[in-house]
C-alpha cells in the first residue's frame, strides 16, 4: 500500500471513530511531531503507544479532514482540518511519511 492509500485509510478510520484500528498503521517505531502555533516550539512523541495515544485520547467527535494534498513518493504532505467538539478548528500542514504501508512519520504544522 502507497503513501495515498495509507493515508487515506488512516484518515477514514480516524473518521469513522475506529482510532485503534487507525492506529495500527503507524510503525512501531513511530514519530509524531506537534508544533505549537505562534511558537518554535514543537511536541515530538516517540512510539506506536505514545503516538497512538494522541489520537486515541482526541475524544467523541475528533475527526480529520483532507484538503489539498501532494503525494511525493514516500512523503504524503497534506492541508488538513482538525476537529474537536468544544474547540476552534484548527488547520495544520500535515506531512506524513510512510514506509512498507506503515505510517513511520507525521509532523503537524499550524498553516
Amino acid at each position: 500500500m502507497g503513501a495515498t492509500e495509507t493515508v487515506d485509510l488512516f484518515v477514514e478510520l480516524i473518521n469513522d471513530d475506529r482510532r485503534e484500528k487507525a492506529v495500527e498503521l503507524f510503525a512501531e517505531n513511530a514519530v509524531l511531531g506537534i508544533s505549537v502555533p505562534g511558537s518554535d516550539e514543537r511536541t515530538n512523541l516517540r512510539g506506536r503507544d505514545r503516538v497512538g495515544g494522541w489520537f486515541v485520547r482526541a475524544g467523541d467527535g475528533f475527526r480529520i479532514y483532507t484538503n489539498d494534498s501532494r503525494n511525493m513518493g514516500g512523503s504524503y504532505v497534506a492541508d488538513v482540518t482538525i476537529m474537536r467538539p468544544g474547540a476552534q478548528p484548527m488547520h495544520v500542514e500535515a506531512n506524513f511519511r510512510v514506509e512498507n504501508g506503515e505510517i513511520v512519520s507525521l509532523f503537524l504544522t499550524p498553516s
